[in-house]
């Protein structure tokens, strides 16, 4: 019993008390309220400036890969010698790519690209020689026009002065551009503009022929390859004076009134010597040709007689505006080329409209043998240009006046 007591007295609970807490006041926080629409709004506005960052560094890349490559290119083009104006004229033509994948430059194309009358459709000549103009651009296209490769055309004009390649106009197409260059090379010594030979023969004269292009007009061409009608006569043929020419010459009214105020000129020029001369022979209608034609073929043969006399229907004459001149005092007609009067009418008778037709040393050219007494009229204006030129007729013809 008692031990059970005891282990009643030890699981017995303890006594309650009654203990309470004392409250705590916690201090309040006024915390603001959460506005969800201003937290996007700012959310919105940095990807906003995220975005606007991310255009700007596009742009910059954009620009650089543009702008750098470009920078890069004048950079080349000032290596390799075009100033600053001609670059920008190479931009505008949008020449930049081709010019610098080739390295395409000359002094020559730096001057000349930023010029009004620049032809862009002549770089290759730009290119190729030092200096340019019209007559250069228009000999160019003349003999493309005729049918040679652009590529012989340029090496020609690398290599040979204007009035070397001129005559290619008059002579018959040349297979053999190099060969021509060699013999034009070859003759340099001797040749100039007032005299050209060479040793090839680059042309067969009546191999073909076509009528007088515009028959009856003073600028008309009349030689080899021209021919007028077997019925064409001058509409005003009057006969001259005495005083000017041999007794029943005939000639044109307009050459035959220039041919006397120049004949008289030369009498008026002050001098030691009193310069007489007078025109020998005039008009000759086709019938008469023929007939002279014919005659120095049986004496000479065709092969001479064809340097020497016209084949009926080229002849000059028969335009009514050519005359052979001779001297009163120097041996008539033959000797003309050694008289006074004929270094007169060398230096004065274009400004009277006349031409000397078949000049000494361009024989290859006209077809000829010099005849220092055939004269032309071709009026005033044409026969200054011819006299500057330094041309003969053929080769003006062919490149300022034929189609």
């Amino acid at each position: 019993m008692e031990e059970n007591k005891n282990i009643q007295e030890e699981t017995a609970p303890e006594k309650e008390t009654n203990f309470k807490m004392p409250k705590i006041k916690l201090p309040e926080f006024n915390l603001p309220k959460l506005d969800l629409s201003k937290l996007k709004r700012l959310k919105l506005k940095k990807n906003a400036k995220i975005l606007l960052l991310a255009v700007v560094l596009l742009v910059l890349v954009v620009y650089g890969m543009l702008t750098i490559p470009g920078m890069i290119d004048r950079n080349n083009l000032k290596k390799l010698g075009y100033s600053e104006e001609a670059i920008t004229k190479i931009y505008e033509l949008e020449w930049e790519g081709m010019i610098l994948t080739d390295e395409l430059y000359s002094d020559n194309l730096n001057r000349s690209i930023v010029k009004e009358n620049f032809r862009k459709e002549f770089l290759d000549l730009y290119l190729m020689t030092d200096s340019l103009n019209d007559d250069d651009f228009l000999l160019y296209s003349k003999l493309i026009l005729k049918g040679y490769e652009k590529a012989d055309v340029l090496s020609m004009f690398n290599q040979l002065e204007f009035w070397e390649i001129t005559p290619l106009l008059v002579f018959d197409f040349v297979e053999d551009t190099a060969a021509y260059i060699k013999d034009v090379d070859d003759h340099r010594v001797v040749n100039s503009q007032d005299s050209f030979t060479l040793s090839g023969n680059y042309i067969t004269y009546y191999a073909e022929t076509e009528p007088v292009v515009n028959q009856g007009s003073i600028e008309m061409m009349v030689n080899k390859r021209f021919a007028l009608s077997s019925d064409y006569e001058p509409g005003d043929l009057v006969e001259a004076r005495v005083r000017y020419a041999s007794k029943g010459l005939i000639l044109s009214q307009t050459a035959y009134d220039t041919l006397t105020q120049m004949i008289d000129a030369a009498e008026a020029e002050e001098g030691e010597t009193t310069l007489r001369m007078y025109a020998s022979s005039g008009y000759r209608d086709y019938a008469y040709q023929e007939d002279l034609y014919g005659t120095y073929v049986k004496r000479y043969g065709e092969e001479e007689a064809d340097t020497i006399a016209a084949r009926p229907g080229h002849s000059e004459h028969q335009t009514g505006l050519t005359v052979d001149m001779a001297s009163t005092s120097n041996g008539g007609l033959s000797k003309f080329g050694d008289s006074l009067e004929y270094q007169w009418m060398l230096k004065n008778a274009h400004k009277y409209g006349w031409i000397l037709r078949y000049p000494p040393g361009k024989e290859q050219i006209t077809g000829y043998s010099a005849e220092p007494w055939h004269w032309r009229y071709v009026g005033v204006e044409l026969a200054t240009k011819i006299y500057n030129s330094k041309l003969t007729f053929d080769e003006y013809y062919m490149l300022y006046m034929a189609d």
